[in-house]
């Protein structure tokens, strides 16, 4: 039964639509504008039957579904991956607390009932009983608690902590029964606390630094669908359905596909052609290639389109000079045509986000002034920084070439045209750049997360409610720690303290008309000072085999799989 006191229910109004796909380097390749739900959270869950059903006989257990990781994990710890590669795999082998359905509305997973205390300061969750992890031991409010403890801690070295910044404790009442203590009334904290729930006995006894490390980081025990069988970096991922499911009723006897592979291709063009000769069964091929694939392959791939509430964006590493002067960062933004990137890189399936929140967001500001493509202006604002040409035609400033460094993903077909396209355009007002392409990982690892770059690409995808600009744009995850490495999204290390001040109002702030305003100033200065370069918010295309039934879409969300357990083979 639900037990939602008052002063829940104007938070709850506002987070319906919430959940945050924090997702760098998700899929390849937006908007319609929606409102926010008004519903209230329930502790009922969808019975929703899969989709596209062809079958009277209905939904059968059995068979092996082939998905593409077009990267290696870079953890299978559900609370310090920061890649959707990664995110695929832990979405099917945990539960969290809540879950939300297409419709963007939340349901209890691990939880049962929940309410707001103390006048907004204490969030309860009441757990389900009986639930299980894989192997055996029955999860409880202790295994809750040392998750978001954990996340909380000093030296944990995961991309989370700033959604549990206003959680000032988490109680465990009784074995059932937890209690967020809130520092003040947190507006986002639904959708904050979606995160798999580790097992506490497994995770105990080591180091928080050293959890990275740990075997189950590696060899994941949860509550969800799927059961990890086994990882071969490089080769795949191996999952099996978890017969004793503790949503299975719910989920009308789900999960139902009884083997998930997920083969590691890094490269588009590999991957299209697994697509097309049968050896995996879902993808999303670059582009470029969706409209031969509508033609081609009418009634052999079953596409599912859906918009996206995220970015692919370029990062401005704001500490290293010269982009430490916001002048350079906004003349390189100024000198890309984005909408010709979009139209060259992937064939217009894409729109240019007018500011870092999307239309689809009801915090959408729509007179946001922006820095659209002025080659003249971006050659001004270098003078203005400082430089002048040379005679080959390059900027430069006491003598030194104004010459920059792009990083970017190797074989992935959208980045490698856009990247080209885009240090053709710098080149055409003076600006000098080379584009260097790496594994994903390896970039994550030794140019991003030390500050050992310019210029990067990744995408990102948001949730509905504005709070997901905190964990990208907030000077506190600027900070390096010890070994001077920024793990957190704010990879361009941005720290603007105006900007601080408004993200952290906005959290506080249950009035949504007040909360637009407050998230509309944020995201005119986050323009104006240009730490990113905004290049598109795309249409996804999948693409299924026919024998797979029951697929469905997440609006907004840019992960089809997050229902999977819906999905069934039928030959």
């Amino acid at each position: 039964m639900r037990r939602n006191r008052k002063s829940f229910a104007v938070i709850a109004a506002m987070l319906a639509l919430s959940v945050l796909l924090a997702a760098c380097g998700s899929k390849s390749t937006a908007p319609t504008t929606t409102q926010p739900s008004t519903q209230t959270p329930s502790s009922e869950t969808s019975s929703t039957t899969p989709s596209d059903s062809a079958s009277e006989s209905g939904p059968k257990v059995g068979g092996e579904v082939t998905l593409r990781l077009a990267a290696d994990p870079d953890s299978l710890n559900p609370i310090l991956y920061s890649t959707a590669y990664s995110g695929m795999v832990t979405s099917l082998v945990y539960s969290g607390l809540f879950w939300f359905d297409t419709d963007w509305s939340p349901k209890g997973d691990l939880a049962k009932e929940w309410e707001t205390l103390d006048d907004g300061l204490t969030f309860r969750v009441k757990l389900r009983e009986g639930v299980k992890f894989h192997d055996g031991n029955e999860l409880t409010s202790e295994d809750v608690v040392f998750t978001f403890k954990t996340i909380k801690h000093p030296d944990y070295q995961g991309p989370r902590a700033a959604d549990l910044e206003p959680i000032e404790d988490i109680v465990a009442v009784d074995k059932y029964t937890v209690d967020f203590k809130l520092k003040e009334p947190f507006a986002p904290i639904i959708h904050n606390i979606t995160y798999g729930i580790m097992e506490k006995k497994l995770f105990e006894d080591v180091e928080v630094a050293d959890l990275g490390n740990h075997k189950y980081s590696w060899e994941p025990i949860g509550t969800g669908p799927y059961i990890f069988k086994e990882y071969v970096r490089g080769q795949y991922v191996l999952l099996e359905r978890n017969p004793n499911w503790f949503r299975s009723e719910e989920e009308n006897g789900g999960p139902f596909i009884q083997t998930v592979r997920m083969k590691v291709i890094p490269d588009d063009q590999t991957a299209l052609a697994a697509l097309e000769n049968g050896e995996i069964d879902v993808d999303t091929p670059p582009p470029m290639e969706v409209k031969r694939l509508l033609s081609d392959y009418e009634g052999k791939l079953i596409p599912v389109q859906y918009q996206r509430n995220g970015w692919g964006y370029m990062l401005l590493n704001t500490t290293k000079p010269p982009l430490d002067d916001y002048r350079v960062r906004q003349a390189l933004t100024y000198a890309l045509d984005r909408q010709a990137i979009i139209d060259g890189a992937l064939d217009g399936e894409a729109v240019v986000p007018p500011g870092p929140i999307p239309p689809v967001s009801w915090a959408y500001k729509d007179d946001l002034v922006t820095l659209d493509y002025n080659p003249a202006k971006a050659e001004q604002l270098l003078q203005e920084a400082g430089y002048t040409k040379n005679a080959s035609g390059i900027y430069e400033k006491d003598g030194q070439p104004l010459k920059l460094t792009f990083y970017a993903t190797a074989n992935n077909t959208t980045i490698e045209s856009l990247s080209t396209m885009a240090r053709q355009m710098w080149g055409d007002v003076g600006i000098q750049v080379d584009v260097q392409y790496m594994d994903f990982n390896a970039m994550l690892d030794t140019k991003l997360a030390p500050g050992d770059y310019d210029i990067s690409f990744m995408a990102f995808n948001l949730s509905l409610d504005p709070d997901s600009l905190y964990a990208i744009f907030h000077g506190s995850l600027a900070q390096p720690n010890a070994e001077g490495l920024v793990m957190s999204f704010n990879r361009m290390r941005y720290n603007n303290p105006e900007v601080n001040a408004l993200l952290e109002e906005g959290r506080r702030e249950s009035d949504p008309d007040k909360r637009k305003e407050i998230y509309g100033q944020a995201q005119q200065i986050i323009v104006n000072d240009a730490p990113v370069i905004l290049i598109y918010s795309n249409l996804y295309t999948d693409f299924h085999t026919p024998r797979l039934k029951g697929v469905v879409n997440f609006p907004g969300g840019g992960a089809t799989i997050d229902f999977l357990h819906r999905w069934y083979i039928e030959e």
